[in-house]
Order: C-alpha cells, then sequence, then structure tokens
C-alpha cells in the first residue's frame, strides 16, 4: 500500500514531518519507523522529515517497503500461529472483519496464548505476507460477533485519527432479565472499574468514571420467561459499557456471571451459558476509500434460540 499526496499551497514551506501527520494523518510513533526504513519518498527520492514542502511535491509513504523491512521473529514469537478457519464476513487490501464464537478472547493472554482469535487471525494473515495483528473492535470472551482488525498500522491509526469522518457506529443483540419499561432510552452515566476488585468488573461512577453513553430499543418483551431482547447501540466504547448500564437500569445479561456474583442475583444462567451479548452490525465510511460499509454477523444458536421462544 503506498500513500500519495501532492503538497497543496497551504503546505508551502512546512516540514516533512509536519505535512504527514496534518494531511495524512501519520502518527509520531509511525513516522519514527518509517523514517528508518527508507519508507518515505518526496518527488521518487528519500527525504529525511525535516524537508522544507514545495507546493506540488509529490509526497509518496511506502507502507510496502516498510512492511517488507520488518523482522518477522518478534510476530511469531508473539502469536501462536493457529490454522483454523475463520468465519470471515468481510475483506479488502486494508481489512478483515470476522465473527468471533463464544468462549474465545480476541487477545492472548497471560493465563492463554493459544485458543484466541487473534492467534487465528495471525496465521490467516501471515499467509498474505502480514506480520503483525491490529485489532480496531475487541469483543469479552463470551461475547460473539464483529471484530474489525487492519491489516496495517496505519489503517489501525484512522479509525482513531479521523474517526468523525469514518463514523464506526456498532449495535449489538442484548438479553436482559426482567421485562425492560421503556421501548428506547439513552444511558448517559459514567463508567469506571470497581474498587477492591481482584477481577475486572466496571461500575456506575459519576466521579471518578469515563464518559459512556449507550442507546437502547426494545425489540421484544418475553413475558413467559421474563426476559428482554434489545438492539443496543455504542455511542462510546468503554470495557463492558452495555453489561455495566443495562445492570445500572435495574436488568443484568442473561448468563452474566460476572456480575450475577457481585450483585448477589442467583440463576442467571438459567437459559443461556454465557452472557446474551453479540455483536451483530457495524457501519462505517470506509477509511481509504471512504465507501460505505455495512456488515451483520448472524445470531448465534443459543441467542437465537432464546428469541424464537
Amino acid at each position: 500500500m503506498k500513500i500519495q499526496y501532492i503538497a497543496q499551497k497551504r503546505d508551502e514551506g512546512l516540514r516533512l514531518k509536519d505535512v504527514l501527520k496534518k494531511r495524512i494523518y501519520i502518527s509520531t510513533e509511525l513516522l519514527k519507523k518509517l523514517k528508518y526504513s527508507n519508507s518515505i519518498l518526496v518527488n521518487n527520492e528519500n527525504k529525511f522529515v525535516n524537508y522544507i514542502v514545495k507546493e506540488n511535491d509529490a509526497i509518496t509513504v511506502d507502507l510496502e517497503n516498510f512492511i517488507a523491512s520488518k523482522s518477522t521473529s518478534k510476530f511469531e514469537d508473539k502469536f501462536v500461529l493457529k490454522d483454523e478457519p475463520l468465519d470471515i464476513l468481510y475483506e479488502d487490501e486494508y481489512l478483515l472483519v470476522v465473527n468471533k464464537p463464544a468462549n474465545m478472547p480476541t487477545h492472548p493472554s497471560s493465563d492463554n496464548y493459544e485458543n484466541t482469535l487473534s492467534n487465528i487471525v495471525a496465521s490467516y494473515l501471515k499467509k498474505q505476507g502480514i506480520y503483525n495483528i491490529h485489532a480496531v473492535t475487541r469483543l469479552d470472551k463470551n461475547t460473539t460477533g464483529i471484530c474489525i482488525f487492519a491489516k496495517n498500522e496505519y489503517i489501525q491509526e484512522l479509525f482513531v485519527r479521523i474517526k468523525n469522518k469514518i463514523s464506526l457506529k456498532k449495535e449489538y443483540i442484548a438479553i436482559v432479565d426482567g421485562l425492560v419499561e421503556k421501548d428506547h432510552d439513552i444511558i448517559q452515566k459514567n463508567i469506571a472499574r470497581m474498587e477492591n476488585t481482584i477481577i475486572l468488573r466496571q461500575t456506575v461512577d459519576e466521579d471518578k468514571g469515563d464518559f459512556a453513553k449507550t442507546e437502547y430499543n426494545v425489540l421484544e418483551r418475553n413475558i413467559e420467561n421474563n426476559y428482554t431482547v434489545l438492539n443496543v447501540i455504542l455511542h462510546t466504547g468503554r470495557t463492558h459499557q452495555i453489561r455495566v448500564h443495562m445492570i445500572d437500569i435495574g436488568h443484568i445479561l442473561l448468563g452474566d456471571t460476572l456480575y450475577a456474583e457481585h450483585y448477589n442475583i442467583k440463576n442467571i444462567d438459567k437459559l443461556i451459558k454465557r452472557q446474551a451479548l453479540h455483536a451483530y452490525k457495524v457501519s462505517f465510511n470506509h477509511p481509504i476509500t471512504n465507501e460505505f460499509i455495512q456488515i451483520c454477523a448472524p445470531i448465534p444458536q443459543d441467542m437465537k434460540l432464546l428469541m424464537k421462544k
């Protein structure tokens, strides 16, 4: 992948590194890596990043050269390659979007180096000559659904640096205990890590927490079995955000034993053996082509059975 930019009049007199940051959205960290791999060209010549740009200069960032120059050894040390099938929902030269199953973390950890989605993605991308993992979205171990991976560091950074332009929208299906009263609501309450707990749990904390915004619509109320199916839209991306905001309005996710224990809720796993949460739809403007992309992941069987009831 080569990024090309023609310097405009407003760029005249700026240093090359400032043009790369302001116009092409290259981060400081990535810039440090690029300048040592001869991957930055002006008018087809290598230039130092302090070069003073002139109008109509043809600036090229050769990410292909940068990626090819990187060693594969650290990649293979970091990820135990796991050659298993991926449920691929969308793929192009920039992005890989997959459907994550339950009981599988997104990334390796100290107690699980091998059975993760990233291990499988790493094996898949290695066949394309890609030697790193760049997760754009992540899911908890027992949350199913859409995970987005960028095929290089630059694409991953665009989701942060031009997020307003990309407008990533994430929607979930959640099934919660009890009958939710309002058909539609927006919850805006700060979330922070729960104190005095060894296991990571979050809680609503207006004083210490980070801003979090969750919107939901009721899809179905199952009166006989006392649960509600929700369409949930995340406007922010805090850890356990949906789970914590649902608890705050008095409705824990079915199967969510992590929070059931803390809130002394019994038999929460009577209908499903994991938290009933599925990342079922994402939409965004493609970071390179600007094409509007919308992707859906099929509802998993355990949640589909509850919805049929």
